[in-house]
């Protein structure tokens, strides 16, 4: 019979030539994120990633920075080539407890192409350029009969707001679903720059109390002296903040008060859309950020629920290394907060999971 140790070497063979075997390739890192080991498959598959190399910069010479955050901040899987011209890999990672704050990294061979993936990205920005064309031409056009009603009788006047109010309805639309898209293959992407997010909310309130203020409801703004200029994509931290108050003011009803707040929580930046309305129809709040939930009420109001505005403001946040904060009561109104990280390059730990 052979002694413990002898049995532990012949185990830890057995487990070798297991793991060497495999189709995939599994790596196991330390807690500064170094791999410290690698199956016989690895050297196939990413022959760039060895015993010592630190996972995170030679990812990014891989792919770019937001598929990187997917996979090590968030947990998700990712899909892109481990070397130029290569086939398309899945990356997945998790932690281990006994590995002491290291974690497994796990990568095999995608079951579709990069060609494929080419044709999908262009028919979707195919699609998208040949619906926004039509779409431009006729919310134009109906903006200008809006313009001059004079020679209008009240049905053709009625018939032009819808007409106005349904094409801006299907431009946000088209472009939420092409966003959605576009992160459901890792392809979201940022256009970082120093941004100053007070400039941000001052912008979306400008733009938006207008109509807020014609569904007889109120839009009020609370911004902290002096806040840090933070790296962030401008367009999209505005497109976050303008779906949310947006979302706040069509699905409540008239006499709502609507509050808009920035301020400096501990290493973040926190804006957040409040509400005194009706409050989220879902038992758990959460539920409004996953993709097409809608409540019962979705359809009130002068804009009909897509289901997917907050999804895409979710994931936007998260490319920013952030993440998004809600509640409500019902009665007694909802509550979302947007989080910056005042430092991107510091926030590099992975967030609590939100709703998929």
């Amino acid at each position: 019979m052979p002694d413990r140790e002898e049995g532990r070497v012949i185990e830890d063979e057995l487990l070798g030539r297991t793991l060497d075997g495999l189709p995939s390739a599994i790596f196991t890192l330390d807690s500064n994120g170094v791999i410290i080991y690698a199956n016989a498959p690895a050297g196939d598959l990413v022959p760039s990633l060895t015993i010592g190399t630190e996972l995170r910069p030679a990812l990014e010479q891989m792919t770019h920075i937001e598929k990187v955050d997917r996979l090590l901040i968030r947990r998700e899987v990712a899909t892109f080539a481990g070397v130029h011209n290569g086939p398309e890999l899945h990356w997945v990672v998790w932690e281990e407890p006994h590995l002491d704050g290291g974690m497994l990294l796990t990568v095999w061979e995608t079951d579709w192409s990069e060609v494929m993936n080419e044709r999908r990205a262009a028919f979707m920005m195919a699609a998208s350029h040949e619906l926004k064309g039509p779409l431009t031409t006729i919310q134009g056009f109906a903006e200008i009969l809006n313009l001059d009603h004079s020679n209008l009788t009240p049905e053709q006047v009625e018939a032009a707001r819808i007409v106005e109010l349904t094409a801006r309805h299907l431009t946000v639309l088209v472009n939420d679903v092409s966003d959605l898209s576009k992160n459901s293959f890792g392809e979201l992407r940022l256009d970082l720059a120093d941004t100053d997010l007070s400039a941000v909310v001052e912008s979306v309130i400008t733009a938006t109390r207008p109509k807020v203020e014609e569904r007889g409801q109120t839009l009020v703004c609370e911004i902290e002296d002096e806040l840090p200029i933070v790296s962030a994509d401008q367009s999209r931290a505005t497109q976050m903040v303008l779906n949310l108050v947006n979302n706040t003011s069509v699905h409540n009803p008239e006499g709502t008060a609507i509050k808009v707040s920035a301020r400096v929580e501990g290493e973040h930046i926190a804006i957040t859309v409040e509400d005194d309305g009706d409050g989220l129809p879902f038992e758990e709040p959460e539920e409004s950020l996953r993709s097409f939930r809608r409540g019962e009420n979705a359809v009130t109001g002068d804009r009909t629920g897509s289901g997917i505005g907050l999804t895409v403001t979710k994931r936007l946040i998260q490319l920013h290394r952030g993440w998004i904060d809600v509640s409500s009561e019902p009665g007694e109104g909802a509550r979302f907060t947007l989080r910056f990280p005042v430092d991107r390059e510091t926030a590099l730990t992975p967030d609590e999971p939100g709703p998929a």
